[in-house]
């Protein structure tokens, strides 16, 4: 085994058992420890759970077996602020070059992906590998969401948060996960990383597997968060604050003002991804102005 892993896993966690995750937990343990790659690192941060949590997860790396041969866990369990805080404080622990975030009740499409992202990895250093995401339906059976679309992430995420390996000394520099967004701060990141020119690469097989979608589940916050993270990038694009009414309309239209599309695919200083982002989301503006009959159901994909 190297001993520096080219890529980081991080799981966070908080009282499992009170939340029934037991067995998911275990699973997304286990799929890390079924790697073909050993390349990598397991970080499992833990926000100081009070309902046996700790033991539970001490209990798990204990019967992991011998170290040499499978793949390192690096447990801690301490106080967080939330979700976000735990992952930034993760990426802190860990060594890899790349940082692959892995829900506690989620698990990897394959028991290749790591390999494969580690071999992406050396191929025209990107700043991040993206890929698609992989559904686990109640009989059993899976199914690939591959909408993946860089050019869409001025309204939307461009692929699931945890089918993204990003680069850690990036996400450092760029400050991590912005802790005034409850549920959409991977989002404000993601908007952050492409409105600054990073480049990635795609990986043509699925990353991640889901079962449920957590936290972001609620789409009001979820509508709440991507408003205000659109008054926060947006007001400086056009040149005016923007009210979070203002941006929770456009959200609920599924439309971004044709200003704002416009004055960024004509600036000169906007990276190529982003000036197409622009004619991308400009091209869904006038074709939903119109479809008056949007609503909160079908937000601007």
């Amino acid at each position: 085994m190297t001993s520096v892993p080219r890529l980081s896993i991080i799981t966070v966690t908080r009282n499992l058992i009170d939340g029934g995750r037991q067995e998911s937990f275990l699973s997304a343990m286990d799929c890390v420890q079924m790697q073909t790659t050993r390349e990598i690192e397991h970080v499992v941060l833990d926000g100081a759970s009070d309902d046996g949590t700790q033991g539970l997860i001490e209990s798990v790396i204990s019967a992991l077996g011998d170290p040499a041969s499978g793949v390192p866990v690096t447990y801690r369990s301490e106080q967080d602020s939330g979700l976000y805080d735990a992952m930034n404080k993760a990426v802190g622990l860990a060594q890899g070059d790349f940082v692959l975030f892995l829900n506690s009740d989620d698990g990897l499409a394959s028991n290749h992906v790591a390999t494969q992202l580690v071999d992406a990895m050396g191929r025209g250093r990107p700043d991040f590998i993206y890929g698609a995401t992989m559904q686990l339906l109640p009989d059993g059976s899976t199914k690939t969401h591959a909408r993946t679309n860089l050019r869409a992430f001025l309204q939307r995420m461009p692929f699931s948060h945890n089918s993204v390996a990003l680069r850690r000394d990036m996400f450092l520099a760029l400050g991590g996960h912005d802790l005034k967004y409850r549920v959409a701060s991977d989002y404000d990141l993601m908007v952050r990383m492409l409105m600054a020119g990073h480049l990635g690469s795609k990986l043509n097989e699925p990353i991640s597997l889901y079962a449920s979608r957590g936290v972001s589940g609620d789409s009001m916050a979820v509508a709440q968060d991507y408003a205000r993270i659109w008054c926060d990038h947006y007001a400086k694009v056009l040149g005016r604050p923007i009210s979070e009414d203002e941006a929770l309309d456009w959200y609920r239209r599924g439309q971004l003002p044709a200003r704002l599309c416009l004055t960024l695919m004509q600036s000169p200083e906007q990276s190529a991804l982003v000036r197409s982002a622009a004619r991308h989301s400009l091209g869904i503006t006038l074709r939903r102005r119109l479809q008056p009959w949007r609503s909160w159901d079908n937000i601007g994909q």
